[in-house]
């Protein structure tokens, strides 16, 4: 008996021939099929009128239509069900000799997805995400480690003077980070007496796939911060309270008009101890750094790790494809990456970070908590997707982050 039998699915998707494929697919399992049309206002109408009868939703993310952001929306606001986003390009199988491109073991893999999530019907994924929370709501976190943290509100500096506090110690902090980069090189750089410790280090390199160049250390540490409408701020109040000695390079995926990366990138420079740039061909990321994705082009990483533009648009609707960015991220450093996704509207981030977690590191995905959101869409399509670990204020990220590479005891003034 298949694991899907008597489970109850809600399918949307903008072609009626993966509707047809899938449904047919899903009821051979044994599975009910309660509603599977396109994904517009009326269908989430027809859903909230049968939800109670439903276990999982299965969103095919098409891009056939247009006309869903909106819908898509409504239905994360209203309906208080788990969520499978699924596209065909993110497959690890694919046979173009199968109806709609679905192969019988892909059909299967998703059959099974969807069985978890309407067994599990939860939001998030562990009690610890449960547990911290409440990081901003009580006095003490009580997180995998039992350690005590001041709620944000209880901090010394609130957030509207934390960035005149920031700007006076900026220049300081950015000198210390260049000093610390290149005696950290001095120290890896191996001596022509040396042949031992050469060959040891040139092993390191291609092992750890870590960079040594004239500007730096490469990072062995790398996050994906996505965001949309209303994320300038909250990436902005996140780098704030992110300490200088945070061994994690940061790349920015921001939704933006043409025009506006510069400005961006200028203005969060002024507020973080990070330094914000915006890509450049042959880029090497580096701890203490954030590099802002560009519009225009799409970007990548290269075998090296150097940043790339192609010669060609970003997938999807959206500039830069948040997708896009956490697969060629996740794809090169692997364990060592991490997706947090901030407030904006739609789904841009959450097929990739799937990816991601099942290939790599399901705990390194985190997301924005909605009541510090502008719109929540994006952070609550994770969360409903069962993917994100953790929630919570731009602020209680960037305690969790230092706190998860620097120790229970660090402090972020």
């Amino acid at each position: 008996m298949h694991k899907l039998k008597g489970t109850n699915i809600v399918i949307a998707s903008g072609s009626e021939q993966i509707q047809h494929c899938l449904q047919e697919a899903f009821e051979c399992y044994g599975a009910v099929i309660c509603l599977c049309d396109y994904l517009n206002l009326d269908f989430v109408d027809r859903l909230e009128a049968i939800s109670e009868e439903a276990d999982v939703i299965l969103i095919d993310m098409d891009d056939s239509y247009d006309d869903s952001d909106e819908a898509l929306d409504r239905l994360l606001e209203r309906i208080d069900l788990p969520i499978l986003f699924h596209d065909n390009n993110f497959d690890d199988i694919q046979d173009p000799q199968q109806k709609c491109g679905f192969s019988e073991p892909a059909i299967n893999k998703l059959a099974i997805k969807l069985a978890e999530l309407a067994h599990s019907n939860q939001v998030v994924t562990t009690q610890e995400t449960e547990d911290t929370r409440t990081l901003e709501r009580s006095d003490s976190y009580d997180g995998s480690e039992g350690i005590k943290q001041k709620p944000y509100k209880e901090l010394e500096f609130p957030v509207d003077e934390l960035s005149q506090i920031t700007q006076e110690m900026l220049v300081q902090n950015k000198e210390l980070t260049a000093e610390f980069a290149q005696e950290k090189q001095q120290q890896q750089s191996p001596k022509e007496s040396e042949p031992t410790l050469e060959l040891e280090v040139t092993e390191l390199l291609q092992t750890a796939e870590i960079l040594d160049t004239d500007e730096g250390i490469g990072a062995e540490n790398v996050w994906v911060l996505g965001a949309s409408i209303g994320g300038p701020e909250a990436v902005k109040r996140f780098l704030a309270r992110i300490p200088m000695e945070l061994p994690v390079a940061f790349v920015l995926a921001q939704h933006l008009g043409e025009g506006f990366v510069s400005l961006l990138a200028t203005q969060l420079d002024r507020i973080s101890c990070f330094k914000v740039k915006e890509a450049q061909a042959g880029d090497v990321l580096k701890h203490g750094e954030v590099v802002v994705v560009p519009i225009e082009q799409r970007m990548t990483l290269n075998e090296k790790g150097q940043v790339e533009f192609l010669d060609e648009k970003w997938k999807g609707h959206y500039k830069p494809s948040i997708d896009s960015v956490i697969k060629d991220v996740c794809n090169y450093y692997k364990e060592r990456a991490g997706v947090i996704i901030f407030s904006g509207m739609g789904t841009d981030g959450v097929l990739a970070s799937q990816k991601f977690a099942e290939q790599y590191q399901e705990g390194n995905i985190w997301a924005q908590n909605p009541e510090s959101c502008v719109v929540s869409s994006m952070p609550d399509s994770v969360c409903k997707a069962n993917l994100a670990s953790y929630s919570g204020s731009p602020e209680a990220l960037a305690l969790k982050i230092a706190m998860q590479y620097m120790g229970k005891d660090s402090y972020i003034n």
